[in-house]
């Protein structure tokens, strides 16, 4: 058997149920063993799997840790360092989650090489210690965002954004889901509960929206602020 161990802040251990629940099927189908347990102040996740899959599974936690870093990290960050008036505090929300997703794939991949040869992750170690080039790039993202940032801009900004995008996402009864109709939960890494459709949706940089079944208006609003006509309409939907 392989162990890999993961580790976080004792108050960041929901970070380590989202790798849990992100790629619980695949550590089942081989046949992987987890504990957690907290260890000196530290929340601590062990998973001991297979010689066989141990390749498989060190890549697909790494992944996840990565996508914590390049998601729940950034969004901390953005949160701590971007003051903004001109918007309400669910366009804050937005224009946070547009950032993250503006680089999303660059920063997770750049993060995930820094990441992938251990079997030993902190991953506030990994974030404090190995990835300045990613914070620095964070902290000249932040001095461009002026002081006040209007609702026009924002929209703008989400155009810029989906432009060329041809993907297409799912939301099927307030649950969003790739092409491969595997569900998608980035949205669990950022704070509070409002707008968490759109701000998946917008996390997923897809191009395109198919809806079935009722979202919460706010949702809704901002869908149609941003997709326009980049939204289809499935069986089951009332518009």
């Amino acid at each position: 058997m392989t162990s890999i161990v993961i580790s976080e802040k004792e108050y960041n251990q929901e970070n380590l149920m989202y790798i849990q629940t992100s790629i619980g099927e695949l550590l089942s189908h081989a046949d992987c063993s987890l504990t957690n347990k907290i260890i000196d102040n530290r929340a601590v996740l062990r998973v001991n799997c297979p010689e066989y899959y141990a390749d498989i599974i060190k890549t697909e936690l790494a992944d996840k840790v990565a996508e914590i870093i390049s998601i729940k990290y950034k969004y901390e960050y953005f949160k701590r360092n971007i003051y903004v008036s001109g918007l309400s505090s669910t366009e804050k929300e937005i224009l946070f989650t547009s950032l993250i997703a503006a680089d999303l794939d660059d920063d997770k991949k750049y993060a995930f090489e820094n990441i992938k040869k251990y079997s030993d992750i902190a991953i506030d170690g990994i974030y404090n210690f190995m990835l300045k080039p990613l914070k620095k790039k964070w902290f000249d993202i932040v001095n461009c965002i002026p002081d006040c940032f209007l609702n026009s801009q924002l929209k703008e900004f989400v155009y810029f954004l989906l432009e060329n995008k041809k993907k297409r996402v799912y939301v099927d009864d307030g649950m969003v889901y790739d092409s491969h109709y595997r569900r998608l939960k980035r949205s669990t890494l950022l704070d509070g509960d409002g707008v968490k459709i759109i701000r998946e949706i917008l996390l997923s940089n897809c191009g395109e929206v198919e809806l079935s079944g009722k979202i919460p208006k706010d949702d809704e609003f901002y869908l149609k602020e941003f997709y326009t006509d980049k939204i289809f309409f499935s069986n089951g939907y009332d518009h």
